[in-house]
């Protein structure tokens, strides 16, 4: 099933956005200038504005040893808002340093962290196309838990790659070990409910080919609304996909994580799918 001329269009939008902010970053902006310029972005993808800046606080930090003093300010201000993107940008800061979170380093929970390895992951099957998406060799130093978010920013990379083709998708993702299918395809469901525009017969399409992981297909879909709730960015997608992949209301996934109740493992009963 070929992917929609609405998900390309939205994908290019927030590749240019993301890079768009990058080079407003280049001319070294007053942190002040930088906000205004972030919060000017319509809200719809406002988030990845706030992903990219991420990126670049990140790496002046490692280049200045401070230690993420300016990103931690960053997200002190704005993380409550747009948290999964500031973890992710977090993660690309690491993989454009080539370095990745030491074992004991601190952080306020294991969802973060997971995001910030989905943002490791994410940099690596954009850059590292060959080596992580064709010949699927995970990043030297990512062990256990952590290959789960890697896996996951992987999936959301080949739904980019893919553009929305479900077939293409498919492919791809079977080409990578079966062991790791779980976390690639929850990623397909973060990045296929963040970016919507599927419309509803490839909704099926993806719900029939995600076979036995849709319910990380679906914990993925619950990720993205999660996400956009937060930063009050809430669209017609996402409450569609929570609708079509979770068979709950938006604001019923919402509670569930508030109460704690959306676990991420395989045997959360939570969004588990109607058969």
């Amino acid at each position: 099933m070929k992917g929609s001329n609405q998900v390309a269009t939205k994908m290019e939008y927030i590749q240019k956005l993301f890079l768009d902010v990058q080079d407003f970053m280049r001319k070294q902006p007053s942190l002040d200038e930088l906000i205004e310029l972030l919060n000017a972005e319509p809200s719809e993808f406002r988030s990845i504005a706030f992903e990219s800046a991420s990126v670049g606080l990140a790496l002046f930090d490692f280049s200045n040893g401070s230690k993420l003093k300016t990103w931690e300010k960053f997200y002190t201000d704005f993380g409550n808002i747009h948290s999964f993107h500031f973890d992710i940008g977090l993660g690309w800061a690491f993989a454009k340093t080539k370095t990745i979170p030491s074992k004991d380093w601190e952080i306020s929970n294991p969802l973060r962290r997971r995001m910030v390895f989905d943002g490791i992951g994410y940099y690596h099957a954009l850059y590292k196309g060959r080596r992580t998406v064709k010949n699927q060799i995970v990043g030297d130093g990512i062990e256990g838990k952590d290959k789960e978010g890697y896996d996951q920013g992987i999936g959301r990379r080949l739904w980019y790659i893919a553009k929305g083709d479900v077939e293409k998708l498919t492919q791809q993702i079977q080409n990578f070990p079966t062991s790791r299918h779980a976390n690639l395809w929850q990623g397909v469901g973060i990045a296929c409910g963040y970016v919507g525009g599927i419309d509803e017969r490839n909704m099926n399409s993806l719900l029939t080919a995600s076979a036995n992981h849709k319910q990380q297909l679906s914990i993925g879909i619950a990720l993205a609304a999660i996400s956009r709730n937060a930063s009050n960015t809430v669209t017609k997608n996402i409450e569609r996909a929570c609708d079509f992949f979770c068979h709950k209301k938006l604001e019923e996934v919402i509670l569930l994580e508030q109460k704690n109740i959306i676990q991420l493992h395989p045997h959360s009963e939570s969004l588990k799918p109607e058969k």
